[in-house]
């Protein structure tokens, strides 16, 4: 008799990895702090204190799973923070003269500083190492490198000048490429974002307006400009084909752009009390707006309806948003 045998396989284990992407929060407070929210809740996940004389969080970006959170100080300080247990890593440390880093961003594996100096300075930071590889200075009369954005393999930054200007630098030699200046009137570049191939820059004028640039010649393509009582452009984000620009009024506000033609398609009026927006971002197909209130406070925005979705309230001391970022761990 002939024996049959048969070699049984297990089924094939599936692993799944979930993503959960958090906001985070930086404050007007000595020293800075930085608080993790989760998104569908609004809730407090944890926060990061920083070390004695890190104070005012001016800025945070996020990169290869850290989040980085830049200071009010001279020489300016950036700081790079574990998101899981909101513990400090490591801390950067500019050259003398390089003080309060306005602006991060982040390119190809680096890190980028801005800061608000005569003239603009910006910082290459190894994430690694938390070492500088380059500083960009910029042309005299550049001054106040207080908005950072990256597209096509370029850094772009914002001065807060009158006008405005914005500059394309190289980050491989960190020399500059070319400079836009705005039209007149169009004064204080303080916010920039990137959407289908183009940079976008907010200004701080009443009212506040936004222009679309063409970042290989560095030109004018339009003008976004706002409806009366919508001043105070501080920053900008994409989400979903469309900008978003906030304001600095009572209670604030942000409109939803076409960028195609530059017009406004709708806007997002905070409750009362929600003051004076200073902090923009995007995630998971929602818009997040910060306050300039104490205790600080920011909103989930829906923004095919441009309508509120829920509050973050800060804890008591926790004053004052300046910045936002987001990251999926």
């Amino acid at each position: 008799m002939k024996a049959n045998f048969y070699i049984v396989c297990p089924s094939p284990v599936t692993t799944t990895t979930t993503t959960v992407s958090y906001v985070f929060a930086g404050y007007v407070t000595s020293p800075g702090r930085v608080d993790k929210i989760n998104p569908p809740t609004m809730t407090l996940v944890k926060t990061f204190t920083a070390p004695s004389g890190h104070n005012i969080v001016l800025s945070l970006t996020s990169l290869s799973g850290y989040v980085f959170a830049g200071y009010y100080t001279n020489p300016g300080r950036v700081d790079k923070i574990n998101p899981s247990t909101m513990s400090l890593v490591k801390t950067f440390t500019p050259p003398s003269g390089h003080n309060l880093a306005a602006a991060l961003t982040c390119l190809s594996g680096y890190l980028f500083a801005g800061y608000g100096t005569n003239p603009g300075h910006v910082d290459k930071i190894d994430p690694s190492t938390m070492s500088l590889v380059k500083t960009f200075t910029a042309p005299s009369g550049h001054n106040l490198a207080v908005a950072l954005t990256t597209l096509s393999g370029y850094v772009f930054v914002g001065y807060a000048t009158v006008p405005g200007r914005a500059d394309k630098i190289s980050p491989s030699t960190m020399s500059l490429v070319k400079t836009f200046t705005a039209p007149s009137g169009h004064n204080y570049a303080t916010g920039l974002t990137t959407l289908s191939g183009y940079v976008f820059v907010g200004y701080a004028t009443s009212p506040g307006r936004v222009d679309k640039i063409n970042p290989s010649t560095m030109s004018l393509v339009k003008t976004f400009t706002a409806p009366s009582g919508h001043k105070f452009v501080h920053a900008l984000t994409s989400l979903s084909g469309y900008v978003f620009t906030d304001y600095d009024t009572s209670p604030g506000r942000v409109d939803k752009i076409s960028p195609s033609t530059m017009s406004i398609v709708k806007t997002f009026t905070a409750p009362s009390g929600h003051n004076n927006v200073y902090g923009l971002t995007s995630i998971s197909g929602y818009v997040f707006a910060g306050y300039n209130t104490n205790p600080g406070h920011v909103d989930k925005i829906n923004p095919s309806t441009m309508s509120l979705v829920k509050t973050f309230t800060a804890p008591p001391g926790h004053t004052f948003v300046r910045s936002l970022t987001t990251l999926a761990i």
